[in-house]
């Protein structure tokens, strides 16, 4: 993960600690969490741990999405791409932007051949995103939905997109 990328409006960079309050705000809403994986709902103090006691990143791959230097989602560059947007801020193209910009850093800087991620069924806003930006279906599995409840399974669809595809972006979606 760079230190920061720049875009025409958003700042991804690394999390810092006092990034916390607002990544509890923001994924403290089911609306959000229900489309990931991990985060648990309600989303606590207690569940945000964005770095380690010496300061550094808890999680180097994942990123904050700023605008006007207000945190308004997060975004992954680990071997899972994903990225998660506030409800304030859905409908403005910020993931569309900040999804593009890393995609953008993973195949020219990293040299990645391919990038992975998942999407729940139903989750039209992401799908929509994520095939203007090239990605395909590759299968589909049934994974935990932490925010949903212990042992409640949600529909996934896993996709990926190569270098040769994913600067095709269509935008008439």
């Amino acid at each position: 993960m760079p230190n920061y990328i720049l875009t025409d409006r958003l700042l991804v960079r690394p999390y810092v600690a006092s990034d916390g309050p607002e990544v509890v705000e923001l994924l403290n809403d089911f609306a959000v969490s229900k489309w990931m994986s991990t985060i648990p709902h309600p989303y606590t103090d207690a569940d945000v741990q964005l770095v380690n006691a010496d300061g550094s990143s808890r999680w180097p791959e994942l990123a904050a999405i700023t605008l006007k230097g207000e945190i308004v989602g997060g975004i992954s560059a680990g071997d899972h791409f994903g990225y998660w947007i506030g409800r304030a801020h859905w409908g403005q193209g910020i993931a569309t932007e900040a999804a593009a910009a890393m995609l953008h850093y993973l195949f020219e800087s990293e040299g990645r051949d391919e990038v992975t991620t998942g999407v729940f069924a139903g989750n039209r806003a992401s799908s929509r995103i994520l095939d203007r930006l090239g990605f395909r279906e590759v299968s589909r599995n049934m994974i935990p939905c932490a925010a949903r409840g212990d042992g409640i399974e949600v529909a996934n669809i896993n996709l990926s997109v190569d270098r040769s595809h994913w600067g095709q972006v269509s935008w008439d979606n």
